[in-house]
């Protein structure tokens, strides 16, 4: 298949393929008589693979790290960085929460003073912040 079937029915734009080949995350595809480049059904499964792992949070850098050369996939590697993937994700969770708590205090600050009618000045918003738990 040429380069915009294998674009069409992967989902990933001609430019992305034609990168993931010049870095190498791609095999190069084997061009014919007319110039054109011709890529197999595996390549598909190649492309859903690595849209899969960034999905996951794994970097274009690290994706190759995740197979043994010509031995295919390292589960060992892969159990671990999916581990370290999971912690990850955890803790921006944790982060997010956090945030969160605190955009809902400054809320309820921010609302309880409108509500009295209070114009809120740089130094009361400073003094609101202040006390809020960071």
């Amino acid at each position: 298949m040429k380069i915009g079937e294998l674009a069409k029915q992967s989902g990933t734009a001609a430019s992305t393929i034609r990168y993931y080949e010049s870095i190498g995350l791609l095999p190069a595809s084997v061009g014919n008589s007319n110039g054109y480049r011709q890529y197999t059904a595996n390549s598909v499964e190649q492309l859903k693979v690595i849209k899969f792992a960034q999905s996951l949070g794994f970097s274009l850098e690290e994706i190759p790290t995740l197979g043994k050369p010509n031995k295919g996939l390292d589960h060992t590697a892969i159990i671990e960085r999916l581990t370290q993937k999971q912690h990850e994700a955890n803790a921006r969770i944790e982060q997010l929460q956090r945030k969160s708590k605190r955009i809902g205090s400054l809320i309820t600050l921010l609302d309880a003073n409108w509500s009295k009618g209070e114009c809120i000045g740089d130094q009361k918003i400073n003094e609101l912040l202040n006390e809020l738990e960071y």
